[in-house]
């Protein structure tokens, strides 16, 4: 381990000259590569260089945060979106590759070299582009200092604990893939496939092999609770590096910007490594500063724009959620899920007698399912008549199913049963004093929209109905997944123990649409809700708030409320 140098300080950018320069330059097979400059002002010959690589399925909008972070305290950035992935950077995903990854990697130091006469970089990776960048920091002495963040070291143990199935091994033996979708995007999976095993990119050993090679420092930053990357392993390539160090991040699991205050302070420690080659010395010690929260807000809603306008979701939202209630049963066998419904149910309480339940956004009927099962079917003989479920969902797909897996519920249930009612409502088209649910004011006892909110264009319109269809006194529970959420540990415990084949591929699937989601979060399509955020809104269309809690794995927001 090389000695460490000692601290050097670099002046702080003022808050007001924080700004955005989008660039784009072509890499080695002629693909233009979008990115942004991020600086603070005119001295971008004289101040250290970053380049930060999107993680995989991402674009340079997600990097935004930690980059005015650096820029905040003396550096410049450059962030970019990959060629032949998503974002705005030239190519198809199908094209996909690791090695065409590092190219841009090289394309952008060379952009560096030839604009600015940069020779020394700092890089900065995420996840599945940490391996990229480490091949790339082990040719090219312009980089002077790797930092990774949950950096993907055995590609093919995390492929196999992702996809519970030797993917490598079946292409070995002569499986083809073609077109696949792969964690959210449609790779050409055989192309993908054979560009890792040509370059060793697939294994722990290839990883410990650049990491010998290395002859600048690597930090790891290492989530305590990441469900992909195995500790041991990361040990064992830090061991390998002549100057590697292991920095772990306490309660943080892969995506780490789940947890705000583990991802702020992440944030300044990779600032710190950035600039230094002595440990972090804790906030007092390291007076780093923060970046101006305006400047960061408005620079993020014009990349939120600029991704929506370049096209990135064909689809229509009918359509994708068609397919993802098809995805999603597979959560029942998560303990995870269970704990996140019986929650739910706790909080809804037992109906009233002939009391009418409205499940606003029923998807696929889980929750219904669950009522039946769990509460209703286990109501006193003495609550009658019995409550009417009143499901409402955006595709006939997902009212289908809940009616199906409802009706077999109710099969073997006692003769009194709950009744049953559907209907297909476009929650997107409900305006203030135009477009209204179809039922009367004052209707329902109990309401829950479970996990709805979040992809409306209008939420607060669509809680301005259940307000005025809840009786006064009802009760109103409402949950929305949180910002960044991480659904590694859900998926492991759906798909952990016995599970059918079938069951295997919808919770792949399931993944997949995930990280569709994800990008639909990074554009503005689609909004998450902190437990404080939530609680808000709810507030907001004039109900109390009652309790507010985290589940499913603490990535999911619940508060209780009544009118």
């Amino acid at each position: 381990m090389a000695q460490p140098s000692s601290p050097t300080t670099l002046a702080p950018v003022a808050a007001g000259q924080l700004q955005t320069d989008f660039v784009s330059f072509p890499n080695g097979t002629g693909l233009r590569v979008a990115a942004c400059l991020d600086h603070g002002g005119a001295r971008l010959r004289s101040l250290p260089w970053v380049v930060l690589a999107p993680k995989y399925g991402e674009t340079k909008k997600n990097n935004l945060q930690l980059a005015y972070h650096l820029v905040a305290n003396g550096l410049n950035v450059l962030r970019f979106d990959h060629t032949n992935h998503v974002g705005e950077s030239e190519g198809d995903t199908t094209d996909f590759t690791l090695t065409g990854a590092g190219a841009d990697v090289t394309a952008c130091l060379d952009f560096l070299a030839e604009n600015f006469d940069v020779t020394q970089v700092v890089a900065v990776a995420n996840s599945l582009s940490a391996r990229c960048v480490l091949r790339v920091a082990a040719n090219d002495p312009r980089i002077t200092k790797l930092v990774s963040i949950a950096g993907v070291v055995n590609l093919l143990g995390t492929m196999q604990e992702i996809y519970r199935e030797d993917i490598l091994g079946l292409h070995r033996a002569g499986h083809r893939w073609g077109v696949t979708n792969f964690l959210g995007l449609e790779i050409d999976g055989d192309a993908f496939l054979e560009d890792i095993l040509r370059t060793g990119l697939h294994a722990l050993a290839g990883t410990v092999g650049d990491a010998a090679r290395l002859r600048v420092p690597m930090v790891y930053f290492y989530p305590e609770q990441d469900a992909w990357v195995a500790r041991t392993e990361v040990e064992e390539v830090i061991a390998a590096c002549a100057q590697g160090q292991l920095v772990g991040v306490p309660a943080a699991m892969h995506e780490v910007r789940e947890n705000p205050r583990a991802a702020e302070d992440m944030f300044k420690q990779v600032v710190w490594a950035c600039q230094q080659d002595v440990p972090y010395p804790g906030d007092a010690g390291a007076g780093l500063q923060l970046p101006d929260k305006k400047k960061l807000l408005g620079q993020n809603r014009r990349e939120r724009e600029r991704l929506r306008r370049s096209g990135v979701l064909p689809e229509s939202e009918t359509e994708f959620w068609s397919g993802y209630l098809k995805k999603y049963s597979i959560l029942e066998k998560s303990t995870e899920y269970r704990d996140y419904l019986n929650l739910l149910g706790r909080l809804c309480g037992p109906p009233p007698p002939g009391a009418l339940v409205l499940d606003a956004g029923c998807g696929n009927g889980l929750l219904g399912r669950w009522l039946l099962r769990e509460v209703w079917q286990h109501l006193p003989s003495t609550a009658s008549p019995p409550p009417v479920y009143v499901g409402l969902d955006l595709t006939r797909q997902g009212l289908n199913d809940a009616l199906a897996g409802q009706l077999g519920v109710l099969r073997r249930a006692v003769p009194d049963t709950p009744g049953l009612q559907y209907a297909l409502v476009d929650f997107d088209l409900l305006t203030e004093g135009r477009a209204r649910l179809p039922f009367q004011s004052d209707t329902f006892e109990i309401i829950c929209c479970s996990l709805v909110l979040s992809y409306l264009k209008r939420p607060q319109a669509l809680l301005d109905e259940l307000h005025r269809v809840l009786r006064p006194g009802g009760v109103l529970v409402v949950s929305s997944m949180k910002p960044h959420c991480d659904l590694s540990v859900i998926y492991r415990d759906s798909i952990g123990r016995h599970v059918t084949d079938h069951e295997v591929e919808s919770g792949r699937n399931l993944l997949r649409a995930a990280g569709k989601i994800k990008l639909k979060e990074e554009i503005g399509h689609y909004t998450f809700y902190s437990p404080a955020q939530l609680a808000t809104l709810v507030m907001n269309a004039d109900f109390k708030v009652l309790k507010s809690h985290l589940s499913l794995g603490n990535q999911a927001a619940v508060i209780q409320a009544n009118k």
